[in-house]
């Protein structure tokens, strides 16, 4: 990708870095409900908006990766801050990665009024293979996610499961014989005490 003509390209990007990560923020934050998009993209304080701030974080660095061919590794960190988020949130696995996605039509719209040549329109391809790197790395960290998730939720039902049969084991007024057997009449036959 460092190849010469791609530099015009990368470069005309890497002028519009600030207007490009604001847009793919906006549209990513376009992806959840409109009040609390509206809360993401205006709070500041980031402890009462981690989300916003993982976010506003971790896209400048994911674009960097994007633009310098950065390799899985020093991306990774970012990617996974936001897929983390994402994977506990309701969303699916395709509604959870696609914000990745959302760069491609960010950067054709940034350089709509630039000038494209042939070599252009390669350094473009290969930028948007690297989306698509990118995105597929953020499906296999979703996954992971949601796998410790599940297992998370498996071992708190063992656990629960566990817990109630040491109870019921250990409290002297449970006869296990007595919640299977037929209530008995009582003695007087009337239902009076």
């Amino acid at each position: 990708m460092k190849a010469e003509g791609a530099q015009p390209l990368l470069e005309a990007l890497a002028a519009k870095k600030g207007a490009i990560v604001r847009e793919w923020l906006m549209r990513t934050l376009q992806t959840y409900p409109e009040h609390t998009g509206r809360f993401l993209s205006q709070e500041r304080d980031p402890f009462r908006n981690p989300v916003g701030s993982t976010l506003k974080d971790a896209l400048p660095v994911l674009f960097e990766g994007v633009l310098g061919g950065k390799d899985t590794a020093q991306v990774t960190p970012a990617l996974d801050s936001v897929v983390r988020i994402r994977a506990v949130q309701d969303f699916t696995p395709g509604q959870a990665v696609a914000f990745v996605f959302l760069l491609r039509p960010v950067i054709r719209d940034a350089l709509s009024t630039e000038r494209q040549e042939a070599s252009d329109r390669d350094a473009l391809a290969a930028l948007e293979s690297r989306i698509d790197e990118m995105a597929l790395l953020a499906f296999d960290l979703f996954m992971k996610c949601r796998e410790r998730i599940y297992e998370i939720k498996a071992n708190e039902a063992r656990r629960r499961i566990f817990l109630l049969e040491r109870r019921h084991r250990l409290d002297p007024f449970t006869d296990p014989s007595d919640s299977e057997a037929p209530a008995e009449p009582h003695p007087r036959g009337n239902g009076l005490p």
